[in-house]
């Protein structure tokens, strides 16, 4: 409909012209008749691409996004938040959001009530703690359309046709970042020592934080078994006094890099690799340009952030639904060679890695191009079991 009225437009300002010009009431009658028709023929594009995509609307939507922890804490619901306004901006669409701040008792009550209201179009929401959730109420409200992100669910029960999840590959990030320490660790390069450690730093224990532990145990391995990983948990995603207490004994210990799987807790990692003069990778988020605008001597010794570039995928998730092209009752999972994954190349990376380490670089992206071609196998700790994910755990050194 778009392309029509800018038809029609870009032809009445034609017609308009000619009147202007003195092409008297031939020209004008002319102009006329040949709008109509180009008018005709566009009504009849039109009609083809809705036959195509019959459900598409092209009306503003209503969306909510639940979000589990809160937003500015670094997570990617942050990068949600920003394509969804985005999306927003672009549709004249309507975001509204909940912030449950990780009370998890309040899932079940708040989002029947979302749901109930009948207000939204779609619901927004991801983590690993939601699926049952979602489920529920999915069961109760069959007309209301989810889409869910890091997470997925039942999709053998019934009531789960109208939710469309989105899950990513995060092990196989997380080879990634392991494999860029390990080489980074026995390169020799200023702010690396002859010890062969890198460090690790979680969150909270569950199947996704393990899920970076287990690839980036096998990152570091793939490169050279011999290189010790410590690692260690945090308890929550915002201390960051505790993770910088963590990663300082990481370095004391002999880490020359640390990977902070901790929301905005890994700043606090970020701090102890600029106090001892070594390096961090983030997550989720561009740790560098965040610490650039309030601690740029900080900044230089973030490497890099491994993302999850979920923003993308859900804003391309609402754009299918919008044109109504989103088939719901799936779950897609998207692997290395999506894109939508990557150890992002930030100045600090270009410094330190491509012209700091040039062989680094290029025996690293040897390797990035290995997993796109699937000649890697990394482990998972989603769907393992426990004696697995310990299995993996021993290949590494808590403290």
């Amino acid at each position: 409909m778009k392309k029509l009225l800018s038809l029609v437009l870009a032809l009445s300002m034609t017609v308009m012209s000619l009147a202007a010009c003195g092409g008297g009431a031939d020209a004008t009658e002319a102009a006329t008749e040949a709008a109509a028709e180009t008018e005709a023929a566009a009504e009849g594009e039109e009609a083809a691409a809705e036959g195509e995509a019959a459900e598409a609307t092209g009306e503003p939507l209503n969306i909510m996004m639940y979000v589990i922890q809160s937003l500015g804490t670094m997570s990617c619901e942050d990068l949600i938040y920003e394509e969804l306004t985005k999306f927003c901006e672009e549709t004249g669409s309507t975001l509204n959001t909940y912030e449950c701040n990780n009370d998890n008792s309040a899932h079940e009550t708040t989002l029947r009530e979302i749901a109930a209201s009948g207000a939204y179009d779609v619901i927004v929401t991801g983590y690993y703690n939601i699926p049952e959730y979602v489920q529920m109420t999915a069961e109760q409200f069959p007309d209301q359309k989810w889409i869910l992100f890091d997470t997925s669910v039942d999709y053998t029960l019934p009531y789960c046709s109208n939710i469309y999840s989105i899950t990513m590959d995060q092990n196989t990030l997380a080879f990634m970042a392991g494999a860029l320490a390990a080489l980074m660790t026995t390169s020799g390069y200023e702010g690396t020592n002859e010890d062969k450690v890198v460090g690790w730093v979680g969150g909270g224990e569950n199947t996704a934080v393990n899920d970076f532990l287990v690839g980036y145990i096998d990152g570091v391995n793939y490169v050279d078994s011999s290189i010790e990983v410590l690692y260690s948990y945090v308890g929550d995603w915002a201390n960051t006094a505790k993770c910088k207490e963590l990663a300082l004994t990481q370095y004391d210990m002999g880490a020359d890099v640390s990977f902070a799987v901790c929301g905005g807790a890994g700043f606090g990692l970020c701090e102890a690799a600029a106090e001892t003069g070594h390096y961090a990778f983030g997550v989720d988020t561009d740790f560098g340009a965040t610490l650039e605008q309030t601690q740029p001597e900080t900044a230089k010794y973030v490497v890099s952030s491994a993302i999850k570039q979920f923003g993308y995928a859900v804003y391309d998730a609402m754009v299918a639904f919008y044109n109504g092209e989103l088939e719901f009752g799936q779950n897609v999972n998207f692997g290395v060679d999506s894109g939508y994954l990557e150890m992002i190349e930030t100045p600090q990376f270009d410094r330190i890695v491509k012209e700091g380490m040039p062989e680094v670089y290029e025996q690293f992206q040897a390797i990035v191009e290995d997993l796109k071609a699937g000649k890697i196998e990394v482990g998972t700790a989603v769907g393992a079991t426990e004696d697995y994910v310990n299995e993996k755990k021993a290949e590494a050194a808590p403290f």
